[in-house]
């Protein structure tokens, strides 16, 4: 499930459970409440939705589900919930393999309820999209154990400092796998509002591998003091972008003149997006971590910021 209600988020979600049919679905435990879903049934049935909104991936994915024979419902992510294990015998390295959510925490799922009433359409008034959630209550962390060996996918969590939000609730979380992962891909594109210190000394090795994704919109992410800090924590921090590419070559006076007067500066264009690929050195050498990256992506220290 994404984080936010940004439509290249949840762009394609439908699509994609259409296509992988036998797979099980896995969201934030709030899309399954009956005060959401009611929510979602009023934008579609009461002035109708600006086409490419949210609500209607996500009422297309629901009707994708309750289609199928056999499990209908999403399964509900949630603090320290094991939502898929892989037996050794069936284990390309000979070891088992689990899936466990680990947020969003019971906190953060009242505080996402109390904001439902804002989603509410008034009846009479003019139709529009569900509105942009600022924060990220239902963003769902991931941990991938394989083995001795563990993956951490920070989705977009953020941090607080309240102890039973964020990620100080997932540190401090009984329930929570004692796996040390070696492998984090880093929340809300290395931003500091998603940085939490003990992530990094109770929940990774030091010195993991770590990925993160760039967000060009606004004034972007990660900024340089981010990626300053990032690279501080993990010699192998990587991005899937390079950033942005400076717009500095000269000018003559009238082109000049006719950049300010029509758009009024010029702006950095943004690198595109490539992927940045881990494999595991598998049973023989499980603690090693092949790095691939596309010709769009890079170290991180090499990024550019805007």
């Amino acid at each position: 499930m994404a984080t936010h209600w940004h439509d290249d988020h949840i762009r394609g979600m439908a699509e994609q459970v259409k296509t992988f049919a036998n797979a099980r679905f896995c969201t934030s435990s709030a899309l399954t409440k009956e005060e959401f879903l009611a929510t979602i049934v009023a934008y579609e049935k009461r002035h109708g939705i600006v086409a490419g909104s949210g609500a209607s991936e996500i009422c297309e994915v629901l009707e994708t589900l309750r289609s199928r024979a056999g499990a209908t419902s999403p399964m509900r992510a949630g603090p320290a919930r094991l939502v898929f294990t892989l037996p050794a015998t069936a284990s390309c390295h000979g070891q088992e393999c689990r899936i466990t959510t680990l947020s969003p925490s019971d906190k953060q799922f009242d505080k996402f309820m109390l904001q439902l009433g804002k989603l509410v359409p008034i009846e009479r008034s003019a139709k529009k999209r569900v509105a942009d959630q600022e924060e990220n209550d239902l963003s769902v962390v991931t941990l991938i154990s394989i083995g001795d060996q563990g993956i951490l996918l920070g989705a977009d969590l953020e941090e607080t400092g309240d102890v039973e939000l964020g990620w100080s609730a997932i540190v401090r979380m009984p329930e929570r796998p004692s796996q040390i992962a070696g492998a984090f891909k880093i929340p809300h594109h290395g931003s500091v509002n998603g940085h939490c210190e003990e992530v990094w000394t109770q929940m990774l090795i030091a010195n993991p591998v770590a990925i993160l994704t760039p967000w060009s919109k606004n004034r972007g992410l990660p900024t340089g003091s981010d990626v300053e800090r990032i690279v501080s924590l993990s010699e192998a921090a990587f991005s899937t972008s390079t950033g942005t590419r400076r717009i500095d070559r000269p000018r003559p006076y009238a082109v000049q003149k006719q950049i300010r007067e029509t758009v009024g500066r010029l702006r950095a264009t943004e690198g595109r997006t490539g992927f940045v690929r881990l494999r595991n050195g598998g049973a023989r050498n499980p603690k090693t971590w092949c790095v691939e990256l596309s010709p769009e992506a890079c170290h991180l220290k090499d990024y550019r910021t805007a």
